[in-house]
């Protein structure tokens, strides 16, 4: 049994490198849907990411920082349910989960935007503008 999982591992190995050297180094090039879908997933990750790091300094800053957490876990359901809806447009497409990737994505920057205005602009935060 170990051998068979090993000789189905020496025979995947180079096709899977190959396949990788296959993706696009730039998503600007990106011309499939899953390449599309393999970059605005990478992008969503980094929004995410920077969008939690300022919420936590937004709590941090905040007056009631209960509130903030409500109003993120309520923005945070509409996000899922706005770009189910947008997706829905492409049920049983290929675009369907590249259309409901950049929707989140483009709700997540303008969120981060929202939460710098709403809590970070006027306080002495170390975090810089969004871009």
């Amino acid at each position: 049994m170990i051998r068979r999982l090993l000789l189905l591992l020496v025979i995947m190995l180079p096709s899977k490198v190959a396949a990788q050297d296959l993706l696009p180094t730039s998503c600007d090039s990106a011309t499939t849907t899953f390449d599309m879908r393999r970059c605005a997933s990478r992008a969503l990750e980094d929004a995410k990411r920077d969008l939690n790091r300022y919420v936590r300094e937004a709590r941090r800053l905040a007056a009631k920082p209960a509130l903030l957490d409500s109003a993120q876990a309520v923005w945070e359901r509409f996000r899922e349910i706005a770009c189910r809806a947008a997706g829905s447009e492409y049920e049983g497409g290929t675009m369907m989960p590249l259309v409901v990737l950049s929707c989140h994505l483009d709700l997540t920057r303008s969120r981060l935007h929202q939460v710098y205005d709403d809590y970070l602009r006027t306080s002495d935060t170390a975090l810089p503008q969004p871009k």
